[in-house]
């Protein structure tokens, strides 16, 4: 008796050729001849755990600004390894969603920031949020900025400005709870780490946050 022929997608094929061989440039050819950006998309959220996880990936080299919000819903996915590509591909679409001289100056203001350089990074954040106004990493770096110089008024400002523009931003979440905590707003603190795990279910140190919080809240009147 025959076993019956059990039929492979392109997308799952070069999904796993790419597994045994982490061929990325020819993995984002293959998928690019065959599929469009938004049926990638679509394949992200109704897709079985293989099509899902290579549509993730894939998306992360082929995607553009329409599947930073179809990435950022998959940030919750049921499956662990396709919510691991999703949030590869989600940040490096947060770096990349801009022009390449806005790309690069966020690289530099990364670098900046990284390094514990916030008052060198403050200017140039603000020129680059003027500059693009849409570009959401750029607000979330410019957040930054103001929370290391610890004007929490003003990182919280920014975190909003950044969460504005993108709503799955689960960093800027924690960000913003970490200020309102500096500003003795322990419940809302709290309310922005909730959001932060709803968005990406993995991040554990906004939990071990949150439980800091309420025993600290148990302790003292914020």
């Amino acid at each position: 008796m025959t076993s019956p022929v059990v039929r492979t997608t392109r997308l799952v094929a070069a999904y796993r050729r790419f597994l045994a061989s982490a061929d990325s440039t020819r993995f984002a050819s293959e998928v690019d001849e065959y599929y469009s950006v938004p049926t990638l998309a679509s394949l992200l959220s109704r897709g079985n755990v293989e099509m899902r996880r290579a549509a993730a990936l894939s998306l992360g080299m082929l995607g553009d600004h329409r599947t930073i919000d179809p990435l950022g819903r998959a940030l919750s996915d049921s499956d662990r390894g396709a919510r691991l590509a999703a949030d590869d591909s989600f940040r490096a679409l947060l770096v990349r969603n801009a022009a390449p001289r806005h790309h690069q100056q966020l690289l530099k203001l990364m670098h900046l920031n990284d390094g514990g350089e916030h008052a060198a990074a403050l200017a140039p954040a603000m020129i680059l949020c003027d500059q693009a106004p849409m570009y959401s990493e750029a607000h979330h770096q410019l957040a930054i900025c103001w929370h290391g110089l610890e004007n929490f008024e003003q990182a919280k400002l920014a975190y909003h400005g950044c969460l504005w523009r993108c709503r799955f931003h689960y960093p800027a979440w924690q960000g913003l709870a970490k200020c309102r905590l500096m500003l003795g707003q322990g419940e809302s603190a709290i309310r922005a780490l909730e959001r932060c795990l709803k968005i990406s279910p993995d991040v554990e140190t906004a939990r071990l946050q949150i439980r800091q919080i309420r025993r600290r809240m148990r302790q003292k009147d914020f």
